[in-house]
C-alpha cells in the first residue's frame, strides 16, 4: 500500500536536548491520516487505567473497552542482549477481570491483531511489525542505558514509544479499532510526542 503524509506538527515548547546518536535515527516514512502533537510532558490518555511494570517492557496498550492492558516486552538473554529467536513477546494484563494476572493473547489476536513479527536489521536490532497494522515498523534494540526500547518514525521525528491508547469497540473475535494514540519521547529533543493514527483494524 502506498502511504501519503498528512501530519500536523505543533510548535515545541521546550529547549532541544543534545542530538541523538546516529543509531537512533530511523529513515523517513510517510504517514497516512496522522496527527502529531508535541508537548512539555507525556499526555496521560486515561488516568483511571492501570499501568503495568513488567520487566523488559517496551510499551503497553490501553484501550477503551475495559481495563485490560496489552504488554509488549523484550525477551532478553542472561547477558542482557535481546533473544534473536524471539525478541518480543505480547500478553495481556487482565486488570478488568483477573486482578492484573498475565494471560497469553489468543490465536485470533495473535494472527489478526496484536501479534508481532521481528526481523534482524543489524546486530541486536530488529524491525518489528504488529499483525493488525503492518504498514509501519518499529525498531527494537537496547538504548544507551542498556534497556530495551521501541523506536518509531513519526513524521520527521524518531520517538521512543512509551504507551498507546486504542479507541476501540468490541468485535466478534477481535476489537474494531478506530484510531490509536501513540505516546513517547523524541530521541533527539526529549519532547513528549503524541501521534494519532486513524485506521480500521
Amino acid at each position: 500500500m502506498t502511504l501519503t503524509r498528512r501530519g500536523i506538527i505543533a510548535t515545541a515548547l521546550v529547549a532541544p536536548a543534545a542530538p541523538a546518536a546516529a543509531q537512533d535515527q530511523l529513515p523517513p516514512i510517510s504517514i497516512r491520516q496522522s496527527e502529531i502533537t508535541v508537548s512539555r510532558s507525556l499526555i496521560v490518555a486515561r488516568p483511571d487505567l492501570p499501568v503495568p511494570n513488567d520487566s523488559g517492557m517496551l510499551f503497553y496498550v490501553q484501550q477503551a473497552i475495559d481495563k485490560n492492558i496489552l504488554v509488549y516486552a523484550a525477551r532478553q538473554k542472561p547477558d542482557g542482549g535481546l533473544d534473536a529467536s524471539r525478541p518480543v513477546e505480547v500478553f495481556w494484563r487482565r486488570y478488568n477481570d483477573d486482578d492484573g494476572r498475565r494471560r497469553e493473547i489468543s490465536f485470533f489476536e495473535r494472527v489478526f491483531a496484536f501479534g508481532i513479527s521481528a526481523e534482524p536489521v543489524a546486530e541486536g536490532r530488529f524491525s518489528t511489525r504488529i499483525a493488525g497494522y503492518r504498514q509501519r515498523d518499529a525498531v527494537v534494540d537496547l538504548g544507551p542505558d542498556g534497556k530495551p526500547r521501541a523506536l518509531l518514525k513519526a513524521g520527521p521525528r524518531t520517538i521512543r514509544v512509551v504507551y498507546a491508547y486504542a479507541m476501540a469497540e468490541r468485535g466478534r473475535f477481535i476489537p474494531k479499532v478506530h484510531y490509536i494514540d501513540i505516546h513517547g519521547y523524541d530521541v533527539a529533543t526529549n519532547e513528549a510526542v503524541r501521534e494519532r493514527v486513524r485506521l480500521d483494524m
